[in-house]
């Protein structure tokens, strides 16, 4: 069992019905699990938010991305409601995330030219008035997740690429120097079956990707997977043990690094899977069968795994040592938390509060 340090505030997008005409409406779900009797909340927003962006300084303030749309808002923590919405150009639409500079002065975020197959780019917008300064390739079709690197001038994208059989655009991760646009590596994906979709860092350069299976496969029964490398090493893509790797169907969805153990955990939905992964070695080092898991983010204190899965949703927490559910009250059956959404992100609620 962990110890007694925070665990923290999760928060993810979700879609509800309305009743009885069956609408959907959408919302930004809660639960606080550092409470005694952790309750879900929810705040009205006016899309499925797939992406979450902090801003590095401004605690109260997070960004919300749509998939594959024109939605984006900043959203308050403290004042629980939408205080701004972001538009992008007409002929572009978002592609679910964003980062910011390690400053917070610029935002880049994933777009895609819809006259234009789909090509990518990372369009940059002042962090404060999100008025449009330019943007730049992401060196990719589709490009979807991005990270900055811990130099803080790299930025990192997952480009979904072409569909299955096409050599051209194929998927892979773009490192982009963000002072020029220009391009400083692609990784291609090890698996010419599978995209690039979403990714997780950690300071020292290591690299944890998942996949869905590239457009033109059946996504119920071709698989994703998890592509790793260690920092200097080459990015692999597992496929051992076959009676996990097999299993893996559809899209594996997020992903989240624990540092000090050097262990990736990654959600496949569709196949009611959790599973952690060594990046020294590759090897698969825990599983769990979860029903529909979506969103894993580290706690808080960084002690712990959280989970966001089921229907209704619910999260728990994981022993970032056992991989296995963390001994508490509630947590066998999880906590509900009304995110349904692809992601979910872990903040301090003290802090936001202290602003």
């Amino acid at each position: 069992m962990t110890s007694g340090a925070a665990v923290g505030v999760v928060l993810g997008g979700g879609a509800l019905r309305r009743w009885p005409c069956g609408e959907a409406r959408f919302v930004l779900g809660q639960v606080d699990l550092d409470a005694a009797q952790p309750q879900a909340e929810e705040a009205e927003i006016s899309f499925l938010a797939h992406g979450i962006t902090p801003h590095p300084t401004r605690r109260r303030e997070i960004v919300m991305f749509e998939k594959h749309g024109p939605g984006c808002c900043v959203f308050d923590l403290e004042a629980a409601e939408v205080v701004r919405s972001v538009a992008c150009a007409p002929h572009r639409q978002f592609y679910g995330h964003g980062a910011y500079s390690p400053d917070g002065s610029l935002l880049y975020c994933t777009e895609t030219d819809l006259r234009d197959g789909r090509r990518g780019y990372i369009t940059v917008r002042d962090g404060k008035t999100f008025e449009t300064l330019g943007d730049f390739p992401s060196h990719g079709l589709a490009p979807h997740d991005c990270q900055f690197a811990a130099d803080g001038t790299t930025l990192v994208v997952a480009n979904g690429g072409s569909g299955a059989g096409r050599e051209e655009d194929p998927p892979g991760v773009a490192f982009v120097d963000v002072r020029d646009g220009k391009v400083l590596d692609v990784l291609p994906m090890p698996s010419a079956h599978i995209n690039a979709g979403h990714l997780d860092l950690t300071a020292a350069g290591d690299l944890a990707v998942v996949s869905a299976p590239r457009d033109g496969y059946d996504p119920t029964r071709a698989c994703g997977g998890v592509s790793l490398r260690a920092a200097g090493a080459a990015l692999s893509t597992a496929v051992q043990p076959e009676d996990v790797t097999t299993k893996l169907v559809g899209e594996t969805l997020s992903v989240a690094i624990h540092p000090g153990t050097r262990v990736a955990g990654a959600t496949t939905p569709l196949g009611n899977f959790v599973t952690f992964w060594s990046l020294d070695t590759g090897a698969l080092v825990g599983q769990l069968r979860v029903p529909n898991p979506r969103g894993i983010a580290l706690s808080l204190c960084g002690e712990e795994f959280l989970v966001n899965f089921g229907g209704p949703p619910r999260v728990a927490r994981v022993d970032a040592q056992t991989l296995r559910p963390v001994d508490a009250p509630g947590n066998q059956r999880g906590y509900l938390s009304m995110i349904s959404g692809s992601h979910i992100y872990v903040d301090d609620a003290s802090a936001i509060a202290a602003e």
